[in-house]
């Protein structure tokens, strides 16, 4: 049998149909004809919770649009047009964007032009949220759990705040869009890191995909606090194409649009515990291997102890540029991290991110696969590095072979945003629809 991977030029690998436990996949839709405008347009004009923009903008509202960086996949360009036919009424002089960096690097004005349409980016003013500078924040007041809303001071001066963005399984928050676009989106390092930290105190299975949880409910929280008013949230398919949005109010819009998700990326596994050799990528979510955990997360639920995973992504800019203490410290423990965070002043946002990892490596056997990343930094982190997918399959069918076990590969296609819903033999769901 022969597989490819979704990136150009990566080579594919190549087995005995035998050995082949399964392949899992988010599935593909057939996009309405009129292509994302359309889709946008439709949901705009039948908001979930809310009325119409339209109907409750005014000419005199500064209006805010809070948009996901060029690290998610959303297509905002081609979802802005009808956003911003809805605010017509509205002077140009009055509309602002925020990009939501979390605590990712800065977009560039290219990067920018990209991902709001170069008329966008030259209409209106555009911002990076600059999470690391104080004199860009403010203090929006504490929740009933003592929680401190710290966020860029650009929501202080609006009236109307929008979100736009796109809703996907995630690993911290259950998932992306919604509320997320404001917390951790627009938030200080010290709020996401907690935001972070506390979703790696429970199981994964009990997070990913997973939409009533304490992290999501303290995500909603300081959305509310901060003044969301509405969002426009894409779901994408396992093509990157767009085959839903919801439009509305950021809590009921968002609880629809985690079900439409779920449709697309809660994916069935059968029996992992038949398979040894577990294979991923982490597409759409390549730009470095701070994103690329998230496949990581997907496969800790899958996997048992002492199969082989390998994780095969371009990581383009490596590990992590705006955190090295990744690779200063390597995927840990929760223990470990506890220590980290606690004896050497590591911040909550990269200790969460090392657990995320270390998770899956402290129970298998590790491969990594990836231009971006050279084999000593590989090996750092804690994993065993090899140049090509097909080497990195060959060693652990050896291993596997040498343990006494005959190889059975399962592989996971588009591991950065699939939600898997594992069955056993002895289990039911473990991940449970929205």
């Amino acid at each position: 049998m022969r597989y490819d991977f979704p990136y150009p030029g990566m080579h594919g690998i190549e087995f005995p149909d035998e050995m082949l436990h399964g392949i899992h996949a988010v599935k593909s839709c057939v996009q309405k004809s009129g292509g994302v405008e359309t889709i946008i347009k439709e949901c705009l004009e039948k908001p979930i919770g809310a009325k119409k923009i339209s109907d409750i903008i005014s000419n005199k509202d500064q209006v805010l649009i809070v948009v996901d960086d060029i690290s998610r996949p959303t297509p905002v360009a081609m979802m802005l047009p009808p956003v911003l036919d809805q605010l017509r009424t509205v002077p140009d002089e009055n509309i602002q964007f925020l990009i939501a960096l979390g605590t990712h690097r800065a977009m560039t004005p290219t990067e920018i032009e990209q991902k709001l349409g170069a008329g966008v980016a030259k209409r209106f003013v555009v911002s990076n949220h600059e999470w690391s500078n104080p004199a860009a924040l403010h203090d929006y007041g504490t929740l009933p759990d003592g929680t401190r809303v710290v966020l860029n001071k650009a929501m202080r001066d609006a009236t109307f705040v929008i979100g736009v963005g796109s809703i996907a399984p995630h690993p911290a928050a259950s998932f992306s869009g919604g509320g997320k676009i404001i917390a951790p989106g627009v938030a200080t390092e010290e709020s996401v890191g907690e935001m972070h930290w506390q979703s790696v105190q429970v199981p994964q299975k009990d997070i990913l995909g997973v939409r009533d949880n304490p992290v999501r409910a303290k995500v909603d929280a300081i959305a509310r606090v901060a003044g969301l008013k509405y969002i426009v949230n894409a779901i994408m398919d396992g093509e990157n194409k767009v085959a839903h949005a919801v439009a509305g109010d950021p809590f009921e819009a968002h609880v629809a649009g985690c079900k439409l998700a779920m449709d697309i990326f809660g994916v069935e596994i059968e029996h992992p515990e038949g398979a040894n050799i577990f294979i991923t990528d982490t597409y759409p979510l390549d730009q470095d291997l701070w994103q690329g955990v998230k496949a990581m997360c997907a496969l800790d639920i899958i996997v048992p102890r002492l199969a082989a995973a390998i994780i095969v992504t371009p990581a383009r800019e490596g590990v992590s540029p705006m955190h090295p203490e990744v690779l200063q410290h390597g995927y840990v423990s929760l223990d470990k991290a506890t220590r980290l965070v606690h004896e050497q002043g590591v911040s909550k946002v990269v200790a969460h991110n090392l657990v995320q990892g270390g998770r899956l490596l402290e129970k298998t056997i590790p491969y990594l696969v990836s231009p971006g990343v050279p084999p000593d930094q590989a090996k750092k982190l804690g994993f065993l590095s090899r140049p090509t997918p097909q080497a990195a399959l060959d060693d652990a069918i050896f291993k596997m072979r040498q343990q006494g076990e005959q190889p059975r590969i399962m592989i996971i296609r588009m591991g950065g945003e699939i939600a898997p819903v594992v069955k056993t033999t002895t289990s039911k769901a473990s991940v449970q629809r929205p």
